[in-house]
């Protein structure tokens, strides 16, 4: 009699279910092989992480200009050149023909032409320097801009335009120093302070 209850105790303890007795809950079960011989089960416990969505890089912008090679240079410059908000078009400025570039105020139209294909170096600073127009006179920067070349000698003397083209230039030695430089086309070399003050401007 002592044998057999306390076999009844050794089975209820496991968890497994006689006659006449309840199972007890466990987290890990007990199950008797065919043999008779109590053998562990496997619990397989399944983990569902939830990997962090990364947000995907913006999608460097579009241009339709009508020429790839200036399409493929505005993709890859500094946003600030963009703040002005102009209309960058492939070809000589329908007002003021026919120079390698030209900026039309109204209706902030940038022209890029042609000539200004002869080399990357040419076409990266024609377009730097005309993009610079419209974020001298178009954007929130335009006081600052304006200020960073005061007292700088004059570019183009008597005209309305000489200080949007110093800026201009400024902004291209300080974005493009290089292309800028082996472009031949500038109007002046923009030296120190103007210059250290027209980064600072660009911020």
């Amino acid at each position: 009699m002592f044998i057999r209850v306390l076999a009844l105790v050794v089975v209820a303890g496991c968890g497994l279910s006689p006659a006449g007795i309840p199972p007890t809950r466990s987290h890990s079960s007990v199950r008797v092989a065919s043999t008779g011989t109590p053998t562990p089960s496997t619990t397989t416990t399944t983990t569902t992480t939830t990997t962090p969505r990364v947000a995907a890089p913006p999608a460097p912008a579009r241009f339709a200009t009508g020429n790839a090679r200036l399409d493929g240079l505005l993709a890859t410059l500094p946003a600030v050149l963009f703040e002005g908000g102009a209309h960058v078009h492939f070809g000589y400025n329908p007002i003021d023909c026919c120079h390698a570039g030209g900026y039309n105020p109204e209706p902030n139209d940038v022209w890029v032409s042609e000539r200004a294909l002869r080399n990357d170096d040419a076409l990266t600073y024609v377009t730097v320097h005309e993009l610079a127009h419209s974020v001298h006179l178009r954007s929130a920067r335009a006081g600052a801009l304006s200020a960073a070349v005061a007292g700088a000698p004059s570019v183009r003397p008597g005209s309305p335009w000489d200080d949007s083209e110093k800026v201009a230039d400024c902004v291209a030695w300080v974005l493009a120093p290089s292309q800028t430089a082996a472009s031949g086309l500038t109007y002046w070399n923009c030296p120190d302070p103007w210059r250290a003050q027209v980064r600072t401007a660009l911020g």
